[in-house]
């Protein structure tokens, strides 16, 4: 098995066929079949099924496609890092795992501040809720993601951050939405549009309305943050949210936002990496440039209704 072997077997996976592999890795297609070929010879298993529908995995296939994605990024990174562009330069890939409500707020300014620190330094960023990118994080597909609501493990060091209020977020025409706090009972008679069961903020409210007996009115659920904001925005029903992911939208008047009174309606994040890889030089910069950005955009006022717990 070599390097060769693993890029046409994941062109092919990616493509679902030998002659549009080959288009895109520029490779006449008997050195492709032969480089699939002596692959399925040394595991002594097919790894696709022709089929009418094109070059399809078979369950060997399937078990192999992520492993030879994670073996070609490690190998591409460090290929990267050897490669000297000038002395004491910080190189490399690194893949970050975000979740889709904080992005909108860190990711530009992150890339904005490791290109004046580093500009060598190429950063791929991925969106998910927490659990997807602990996922992604374990697997090895990300090298660090800040994750909520995080509970221990063996496998990642965590670092904390910051914990933020959640909020009421309703419409523009929304009644009684302003910026006294008020409790999670009040709740009980709007129509709620909530992430999908099992997700970060809907555990929180789970695990608090059970405790209180609170039955909540969920008329909707969706595992994206945008589409909750575009519903609450058009009367649709009311989201909670932190106020970090709608801020900018309070400011322009197309939502309202109150925050939720009670500890147990906050949201803790943590920065996470791997303990079972060894963490690049650039993975430590890239941690270190977010870490002292969240820092500076909640002592600044810029991640409005956050509150830093991590080192000073």
């Amino acid at each position: 098995m070599d390097i060769k072997q693993l890029r046409a077997f994941l062109a092919i996976a990616d493509t679902g066929s030998i002659t549009r592999a080959s288009e895109t890795l520029h490779l006449a297609q008997p050195a492709l079949s032969r480089q699939l070929r002596m692959l399925e010879e040394d595991l002594g298993t097919p790894l696709f099924e022709r089929t009418p529908r094109g070059m399809e995995l078979t369950d060997a296939g399937s078990r192999l496609i992520e492993r030879a994605r994670r073996a070609l990024r490690e190998i591409d990174g460090a290929r990267t890092e050897i490669v000297v562009a000038s002395p004491g330069a910080v190189r490399g890939t690194v893949d970050l795992g975000l979740l889709t409500s904080q992005s909108e707020l860190i990711a530009a300014p992150l890339v904005a501040a490791l290109r004046a620190s580093h500009p060598e330094l190429m950063l791929r960023i991925y969106t998910g809720y927490s659990d997807r990118l602990r996922e992604w994080l374990e697997n090895g597909e990300v090298g660090l993601a800040m994750l909520t609501d995080y509970k221990t493990s063996s496998q990642l060091d965590m670092q904390p951050l910051f914990v933020e209020q959640l909020c009421l977020v309703g419409g523009p025409r929304s009644e009684d939405l302003g910026k006294a706090p008020i409790g999670l009972q009040c709740l009980v008679t709007l129509p709620l549009i909530l992430p999908v069961f099992y997700r970060g903020l809907r555990l929180i409210l789970d695990h608090a309305s059970e405790a209180r007996g609170i039955k909540l009115n969920v008329v909707a659920e969706t595992n994206d943050t945008r589409v909750q904001k575009a519903m609450a925005e058009q009367g649709l029903g009311f989201a909670v949210l932190p106020m970090g992911s709608v801020a900018s939208a309070v400011d322009s008047g197309s939502l309202k936002a109150t925050p939720i009174a009670g500890e147990e309606l906050q949201r803790r994040t943590g920065l996470a990496v791997s303990m079972m890889r060894r963490n690049s030089l650039a993975v430590r910069a890239v941690a270190n440039e977010l870490t002292a950005l969240t820092q500076a955009m909640i002592q600044d006022g810029r991640w409005p209704g956050a509150t830093w717990l991590g080192r000073s």
